[in-house]
C-alpha cells in the first residue's frame, strides 16, 4: 500500500470518529487492516503489520492522566475509602458517607460543575482530620473520574483546568 492509500484509510477512520480515543485507535488500526486488501499494494514491501497507525493517533484528550489517577487511587485508599468505601459507592458504616460513583453519585452531582465537587472536597474532606494538599485532592478527583469511566488524557487535572467548569455527567 502506498502512503496516499494509508493516509486515506487513517483519515477515513478519524473522520468517522473511530480513532477519537485510545480504544478507538486500536479499532481504527483493525479497520485499516481489514480494508488493506481492498486498496491494494504497490509492491513497496509495506504490510498491514509494518504500519503502526495506532501509535500515531493521539490518546483521548481526557482531563487527567493515568498516572495522576494511579496516585489518586493510593490517596483515596489511604484517606477516603474508610468512609466512602473501596468501590466509591458510599460507606455502609457509622459515617454513611455519600457515594462518589454510581447512580446515587449522579443523582446528587449530575449537572453540577466538577470544580464544585473539588471545592467541596478541599473544604470538607476528610472530616475532622488533617487536610490534604491541593495536588492530592486533584489526584483523588482524577481517580474518581477514572472510576466514572471518563478517559485519561495527556495533561494532568489542575484547579484551573477547563474540565473544572464542565458539568458532571455519566460518560456515554
Amino acid at each position: 500500500m502506498n502512503l496516499t492509500a494509508a493516509s486515506f484509510l487513517l483519515c477515513l477512520a478519524l473522520g468517522v470518529g473511530v480513532a477519537s480515543s485510545a480504544h478507538g485507535a486500536v479499532a481504527a488500526a483493525d479497520m485499516i487492516r481489514r480494508l488493506w486488501p481492498l486498496v491494494g499494494q504497490d509492491g513497496g514491501g509495506a504490510t498491514p503489520t509494518s504500519v503502526r497507525f495506532a501509535q500515531s493517533v493521539p490518546v483521548a484528550n481526557g482531563p487527567y492522566t493515568a498516572s495522576q489517577a494511579e496516585r489518586g487511587k493510593v490517596m483515596y485508599e489511604q484517606n477516603c475509602s474508610t468512609c466512602h468505601g473501596s468501590s466509591l459507592r458510599g460507606g455502609a458504616n457509622e459515617f454513611a458517607a455519600p457515594a462518589l460513583a454510581g447512580p446515587f453519585f449522579y443523582e446528587k452531582w449530575s449537572g453540577r460543575p466538577l470544580g464544585e465537587l473539588f471545592r467541596y472536597a478541599v473544604d470538607n474532606m476528610p472530616p475532622d482530620q488533617t487536610k490534604l494538599s491541593e495536588a492530592a485532592y486533584l489526584d483523588v478527583m482524577a481517580y474518581v473520574l477514572q472510576v466514572l469511566k471518563h478517559p485519561a488524557g495527556n495533561t494532568e487535572l489542575t484547579a484551573d483546568s477547563p474540565a473544572m467548569k464542565r458539568s458532571i455527567e455519566a460518560p456515554r
